[in-house]
């Protein structure tokens, strides 16, 4: 389904617009409404709307600024552009970004429904023309190379397979694994999505400067790791030559990729094609300990290794464990909080531990917990509107996976935990929020009259008072701001309905004095209901 996001300054257009257009007809979802440009690009940059119907004269952006930084941005958005007759002229300048649809205020129904339609179909066949040419381009690509990647994926638990592997040039001498470790900096504007297209890049690089001097090479690429398998003849050099070719990718990555975090690991070289997956699994190793050793920088591992000692990674015991799942299921978030602070502390100063492992013991700890707790409540990772939802497993591993410190494997395991606790409170409160449901449904059956919470608490079997504290709590509320809500709400859809005049739509519900209606209508939307009228019919 595609997404559109509206931007005007003014929040009665964006409402408008809303209403205008035909959501379900056009198999189209919203992304809500912002009223200035800065925030407008935020969204985009973010959450990238198919469509974006945009206001021309926007506070913070105007309405072709955010046109001309999308696309240099490289995304296929489409823009929908409204202006005045006064501005219309400007808006031909948007012609050059390749904006071809506008709307004149005041903006129509019809029109606004039919330049939608126009744009989705131009949407879905660019989708289809881009799909054709990427099966086009990567076919062949895909039928030569994919035989050698999986045989290097599977080198780390099979490598005899790799022995016999005939689409490979292997042949006697080093082989060696090097791991590029990249990730998102933090409050950059640049998407993971964007990591695997620079790992490439980079590892395409990599090998060209080694094409004179090595008997074979690969790469494979996962969300935010690449491994390069050298193979080249003993005694070359090879491994300085390397670290001297990392430095200098190093600096070029610096510049040209300033929104990563790029660090570079070298495994050690081993002397036979059965010994790969241990070059491979040295790479990678060196590359975890990043969370220690630190990011954009070179790590090897023959100097790492040299500082480990053997003793074990602590990991959490069955005891934590089981204290973990006591707190979140008793909704003690600090508590559970500060436990995990104080275990994650001891690896600040690790010294000769190998925190590399500490990947492997939160991974199993937060999927440990979520099984556990899916015990508990088996619906808990059903979606539930205001709390995110929880991620999956294949997330969990790929977040982790994407780590670069102590603190932030951390953090994302606190996040967890107080999600899962958001969840659990909520479907506590799903348990002792019955008599504010059968509340909101009278007050909604009984829509045409008055309705006092006496009168609706008896019918919830509690008293007036504990109801009123009780639909504060659980739907942040008052009792009369709901009331009133539900009745505007309803008016709104009556006052679509030109055969009622607005009188008997007061009198719909609950107001017998219409201009007692018209006041409270005006305070709670902003307009009077015969402005609403005109606007919206």
């Amino acid at each position: 389904m595609l997404k559109c996001l509206i931007v005007d300054d003014e929040p009665d257009i964006c409402e408008l617009i809303h209403r205008l257009i035909d959501w379900e007809k056009l198999h189209i979802s919203s992304l809500g409404a912002v009223q200035n440009g800065v925030d407008a690009m935020e969204i985009i940059l973010r959450q990238k709307p198919d469509i974006v119907i945009t206001d021309i004269q926007m506070p913070g952006l105007t309405g072709l600024e955010i046109v001309e930084k999308t696309c240099a941005q490289g995304m296929n958005t489409k823009f929908i552009l409204i202006s005045g007759y006064r501005e219309f002229e400007y808006a031909q300048q948007a012609i050059r970004f390749g904006v071809e649809e506008y709307l004149l205020k005041p903006i129509r129904k019809t029109d606004l429904n039919s330049i939608l339609q126009r744009l989705i179909q131009q949407k879905n066949a660019d989708s289809r023309m881009q799909g054709y040419t990427d099966e086009l381009r990567n076919e062949l690509h895909e039928k030569t190379c994919v035989l050698r990647e999986n045989e290097l994926r599977q080198s780390v638990h099979d490598v005899k397979r790799v022995f016999h592997a005939e689409y490979f040039h292997f042949q006697p001498g080093e082989f060696l694994c090097v791991t590029i470790h990249a990730s998102v900096r933090q409050k950059s504007d640049i998407g993971s999505d964007a990591v695997p297209k620079v790992l490439e890049n980079i590892c395409a690089r990599f090998e060209h400067r080694f094409e004179d001097c090595c008997f074979d090479n690969e790469y494979v690429l996962t969300d935010c790791d690449a491994f390069i398998l050298l193979n080249y003849p003993e005694e070359q050099g090879i491994y300085s030559r390397c670290l001297e070719v990392l430095k200098s990718l190093q600096r070029e990555t610096g510049i040209q990729y300033q929104s990563l975090l790029i660090t570079f690991a070298m495994g050690l070289p081993f002397f036979s094609v059965e010994q790969i997956g241990q070059s491979i699994e040295t790479s990678a190793r060196a590359s975890r300990l990043r969370l220690y050793a630190g990011t954009e920088r070179i790590l090897e591992y023959r100097n790492l290794s040299k500082k480990l000692s053997n003793a074990p990674c602590r990991a959490f015991g069955s005891e934590t464990e089981r204290e973990i799942i006591h707190l979140v299921k008793t909704l003690q978030a600090q508590a559970a909080i500060d436990l995990l602070d104080d275990f994650y502390s001891h690896f600040h100063d690790a010294g000769s531990i190998d925190v590399g492992d500490l990947f492997f013991i939160t991974r199993d700890a937060i999927i440990g917990l979520l099984h556990s707790i899916q015990e508990f409540l088996p619906d808990i990772d059903s979606p539930i509107a205001g709390i995110d939802p929880l991620d999956t497993e294949l997330q969990i591993r790929s977040y982790l996976a994407n780590c670069d410190s102590i603190d932030e494997l951390c953090d994302y395991f606190k996040h967890f935990i107080v999600l899962i606790i958001e969840r659990c409170r909520w479907v506590q409160q799903q348990k002792v929020g019955e008599p504010v449901r059968i509340a909101q449904k009278y007050v909604r059956d009984h829509i045409d009259r008055q309705v006092s919470l006496e009168e609706v608490s008896a019918c919830a079997f509690v008293s007036a008072g504990y109801l009123s504290t009780l639909f504060k709590e659980q739907t942040g509320k008052s009792f009369s701001d709901f009331v009133i809500e539900t009745r505007v709400e309803t008016a709104k859809r009556l006052l679509l309905q030109p055969e009622l005049n607005i009188s008997q739509v007061a009198l719909r519900v609950g107001y017998s004095d219409s201009r007692h209606f018209s006041k409270v209508f005006q305070k709670t939307v902003g307009i009077k209901p015969t402005a609403y009228r005109k606007f919206y019919s």
